[in-house]
């Protein structure tokens, strides 16, 4: 492999590890503003990378329960920051709902995430502002979402 095609495959990973912090800033980029359930779309794709041990990008992929329609749908683009799954590559498929959950894929493993009904209405009644992005990054994973297998079809 030449050294471009080297980089270009290191480059094409996502440390499950890392802090969430980290992405925000390409997340407003790709957004448009900052919002909490950008934040909780980071912090769930994040999560599903570590429960799946995968490295985003290829050989993931992502369904999400959010619809179309903002603040819900929000979530989705934290998704693509954080798992590299994106329409336009076909690994990332919205499905109406309205609910902050998704199911994802890799190695033949499935697992379904949802933001905790108490996390999305508490983000809701506060107008889904700014000011909680904060507490979405240093909330507990389990503090904010519920995770399960689930059957891959």
């Amino acid at each position: 492999m030449n050294r471009i095609g080297a980089w270009q495959m290191e480059w094409l990973k996502i440390d499950a590890g890392i802090d969430p912090r980290e992405l925000w800033e390409l997340g407003v980029r790709l957004h448009g503003h900052r919002g909490p359930f950008l934040a909780c779309g980071i912090r769930m794709g994040l999560l599903a990378l570590r429960l799946l041990d995968s490295a985003g990008y290829s050989g993931i992929e992502a369904v999400a329960e959010t619809g179309s329609t903002p603040p819900v749908s929000c979530l989705v683009d934290g998704l693509q920051v954080s798992t590299g799954c994106t329409v336009g590559k076909g690994n990332l498929m919205v499905v109406e709902g309205g609910r902050p959950a998704a199911r994802f894929s890799a190695g033949g493993r499935t697992v379904r995430i949802a933001l905790r009904d108490e996390v999305a209405e508490e983000i809701l009644a506060n107008g889904a502002g700014e000011e909680q992005v904060e507490w979405v990054f240093t909330a507990s994973e389990e503090e904010l979402f519920t995770w399960e297998p689930s059957p891959s079809n």
